[in-house]
């Protein structure tokens, strides 16, 4: 939902975790060897990030902070099309 709002194309590919996570070990190290600047393209801490789903419930924040959202998901969703396509993207 997120990647369609965003206007990027679905992602069709994927390695398997270890091959990204040994990437990430290599391009640590290259890039604090060569002193480059930035962060590699991979790491370990995105390779594990990458490979996690990650949900998100806020149920205990209604239940013991009265928290309501004010933007819903669906709205949220077009909000962030309407600004990519403000952003030339």
């Amino acid at each position: 939902d997120m990647l369609v709002a965003a206007g990027v194309p679905p992602v069709d590919k994927s390695i398997p975790y270890g091959v990204a996570y040994a990437a990430g070990a290599v391009l640590e190290v290259a890039w604090r060897a060569l002193r480059l600047q930035g962060e590699p393209p991979m790491t370990r801490f995105l390779a594990e990030q990458l490979s996690t789903p990650h949900w998100y419930d806020i149920s205990a924040a209604r239940r013991d902070l009265g928290y309501a959202p004010q933007v819903s998901y669906a709205e949220g969703m077009r909000r962030l099309q309407r600004w990519v396509a403000g952003q030339g993207t």
